[in-house]
């Protein structure tokens, strides 16, 4: 007993240290701008560690805000590890913030899906941090089947099973970094039979299902600068693949992979590699943003494979410079050297005609003469 008393106020201590609670300053802003049932919403206090996050920034930083997405049967304080470990790097820990889309921790409820009132709540909620800390853009990082959820958020349009429901226009300019971590986006290995709300055609995580369906139709809508996929080969939740596909890529996403780690170790262990995810633009150097460098190797490989494109590339060198021949005064000058031929053609032809006749009636008159002379 005394050795589990000890563990959870050790845990209590971390919980505090790493700031797992709303900052007071954060607090008041809600409750200035928001109804009091939509911060009860956000904060959710029935649960331990329902939400944390914000508090007035001192230093100077390149740090944005980061919106942390829970997995199933978790809540905000689940992330403690990751939110120590991003503290202990040097993260602004006042940037630092997530809330609890569902029940909280328990051991096992399968009665969970990807509803549309989940979906809401975390819009909401990166709604309220892009307002709060008046940031342009964000980074938001989901976990396990907080990954599709969050995707979902930042899609926008119609809710799956609640088509009357209209989120709103996508949010990716508002994103600079996204990061699925153990994220179940193309569902799970384990729902390999539509059973219980989890793997539900609808909601659920089967590989079918109308709202995997409907979050992957797209591409490179999660972020503006880059999105990646941290999944580890030795996942037996979501399962490293899953029919047919690897479990946790999407569309644009950049795989980063990690082998040995079960589940819960690739989401809670591998704060450096999410740092690293995050940091990767502080040069100011975009590596391989998706749309504008995909656009780049298409370019060079059309190129490469059709020699025969410079060669039209130079053909097509002198097209602009074909006006200058059209201003040129030789080509004003051309009328007045056919008037001219028009001029004297008539002169040419009168006199072959009258000359014709005036010899032939000539010898005619002095037969006449003859004849009268002979007479």
């Amino acid at each position: 007993m005394n050795s589990i008393t000890i563990a959870v106020a050790l845990l209590s201590i971390a919980f505090v240290h790493c700031g797992h609670n709303v900052n007071p300053h954060f607090m008041a802003y809600m409750k200035q701008n928001y109804k009091p049932e939509e911060v009860a919403a956000f904060v959710r206090d029935d649960l331990t560690t329902g939400s944390f996050g914000g508090g007035v920034v001192t230093k100077e930083t390149n740090d944005r805000p980061v919106v942390f997405v829970h997995g199933l049967n978790n809540e905000a304080g689940s992330l403690w590890k990751v939110v120590k470990d991003f503290s202990a790097a040097g993260y602004t820990s006042e940037y630092l913030f997530a809330t609890t889309w569902g029940r909280g921790v328990e051991q096992m409820n399968l009665n969970v899906a990807m509803s549309c009132a989940h979906v809401k709540h975390v819009r909401k909620f990166i709604e309220l941090v892009l307002k709060y800390t008046g940031f342009k853009q964000i980074n938001i990082i989901g976990y396990s089947m907080g990954s599709p959820i969050a995707r979902k958020a930042i899609l926008g349009g119609k809710c799956v099973d609640d088509k009357s429901v209209e989120l709103g226009p996508s949010l990716q300019s508002r994103v600079h970094t996204y990061i699925s971590v153990a994220g179940a986006n193309q569902g799970s290995y384990l729902c390999g039979l539509p059973f219980f709300d989890i793997c539900n055609m609808n909601t659920g995580l089967s590989c079918n299902s109308k709202f995997l369906a409907d979050i992957n139709w797209f591409k490179n809508y999660e972020s503006s600068y880059k999105s990646f996929n941290l999944a580890s080969t030795a996942d037996w939740v979501v399962g490293y693949m899953a029919c047919g596909k690897k479990a946790s890529e999407f569309p644009g996403g950049h795989e980063w992979k990690v082998d040995g780690m079960n589940h819960e170790q690739t989401e809670f262990d591998t704060a450096a590699i999410q740092l690293q995810m995050l940091r990767e633009s502080y040069a100011g150097q975009s590596k391989s943003r998706p749309i504008a460098k995909t656009a780049q190797e298409k370019k060079k490989k059309e190129v490469r494979r059709s020699p025969t494109k410079p060669k039209n590339v130079q053909k097509r060198v002198p097209v602009p410079n074909k006006p200058a021949p059209k201003k040129a005064a030789p080509k004003k000058a051309a009328p007045s050297k056919k008037d001219a031929p028009k001029k004297a053609a008539p002169p040419k032809k009168t006199p072959a005609k009258k000359a014709a006749p005036a010899k032939r009636a000539a010898p005619k008159k002095n037969d006449k003469n003859n004849q009268k002379k002979s007479g």
